[in-house]
């Protein structure tokens, strides 16, 4: 029977193929999504293998777990994409990268040590099984032993997310198993919801391109960016086309800094009380790089905060620190305990968890 609906699904699928998006792209949404189909040539077969492969059982009520106490949002130094500068090895230690066949294509934030938040463009239309999360990564050509990779067990698009004019840009990815929180790893906090941070600075950060339509990064790069107002942002380029659920970042008058292709889903971060950093927006769309009156185009995350919490309360979250923390070395290994394995080698193999829900396959 199973191989019977394989096959009706098959033919129903017809030319249909998977996506995969060239991200924050030269151009506004409805051109980033023109180009979802680049390589979906080499996808299918890839694709019926993981569907005759094992099958996940459901686990709709997760099991009672106990949280170690931790903090979130700081950052593995206290040194200080387009217009910045590599990032010191693991100075973001929630930074993740979405792979599509081994491949990055987009970027992501662990927020607890079950979930990580996209952009919902980064993940909508694909078969969340094929997607892998890797953690702990710095340089893509040379990953080091330290990196962990999790399997998709579920995917969360926001409800209100549009195709069209990328509003409410943003989803969560629930991984397979829950990964270690420690010192190198531990997640980014979630924004304070009354503030709006125009006039701040803000800092983003991805394995992006360097240049408008230049290849991606091999290391993680960070820029320093202004956030505008939600006015000076619509006396842009971009007008009436930002809703409430956006904000913007960059240089309007001379341009120099941006986020740029390839830097989809992953953050934009604020430094709020503690000296501990904000997930205040996720990279979401703009017209070019570093372009005069076109800023950065980002999902405004504190928006999102009850609907992100509603759907992560099977993970284990981390509370966000009063006082600053001390600077600690990227070497240290503590960790809190797991009852699961973890996957820590470059190119390792995963076990997967039960999966709670085949979500979003295909649009």
């Amino acid at each position: 029977m199973r191989y019977i609906c394989l096959l009706l699904l098959v033919v129903a699928l017809g030319d249909v193929g998977f996506a995969t998006p060239r991200l924050r792209s030269s151009a506004e949404p409805a051109k980033i999504l023109e180009s979802l189909s680049n390589i979906r040539q080499n996808s299918f077969l890839d694709w019926i293998t993981s569907i005759l492969g094992p099958e996940y059982s459901d686990s709709s009520v997760p099991a009672k777990r106990e949280c170690a106490s931790c903090a979130c949002g700081n950052i593995n130094t206290r040194h200080r994409i387009v217009g910045g500068q590599e990032t010191e090895v693991h100075e973001y230690p929630w930074m993740a990268m979405l792979m599509w066949f081994g491949s990055f294509y987009c970027g992501a934030s662990l927020v607890n040590d079950q979930y990580a938040v996209t952009a919902a463009h980064c993940v909508n239309g694909f078969y969340h099984r094929l997607i892998t999360v890797r953690l702990l990564e710095h340089n893509r050509m040379d990953s080091n032993v330290k990196i962990v990779d999790r399997r998709v067990a579920r995917v969360f698009i926001h409800p209100g997310y549009s195709t069209r004019t990328f509003d409410s840009d943003i989803a969560l990815i629930r991984f397979s198993e829950p990964v270690r929180l420690g010192i190198d790893m531990h997640p980014v906090c979630l924004p304070t919801p009354s503030e709006n941070y125009a006039g701040q600075t803000a800092v983003v950060t991805g394995w992006g391109a360097l240049s408008e339509g230049g290849p991606v990064s091999d290391t993680l790069q960070e820029v320093e960016v202004p956030i505008l107002t939600q006015q000076e942002c619509r006396d842009s380029n971009y007008g009436d086309k930002i809703t409430d659920n956006m904000i913007c970042a960059g240089l309007v008058d001379q341009g120099g800094k941006d986020s740029c292709q390839g830097d989809s889903g992953g953050p934009m971060h604020v430094l709020g009380a503690g000296q501990a950093y904000q997930l205040a927006g996720v990279v979401s769309w703009g017209e070019g790089c570093a372009k005069p009156n076109s800023p950065g185009v980002y999902t405004r995350v504190s928006n999102f905060n009850e609907w992100i919490e509603e759907n992560t309360r099977d993970a284990c979250a981390c509370s966000q620190a009063e006082e600053p923390a001390e600077p600690v070395s990227s070497t240290s290994t503590s960790e809190q305990p797991l009852a699961e394995s973890e996957s820590t080698t470059a190119g390792g193999q995963v076990t997967e968890g039960p999966e709670v829900e085949e979500a979003n396959k295909l649009i």
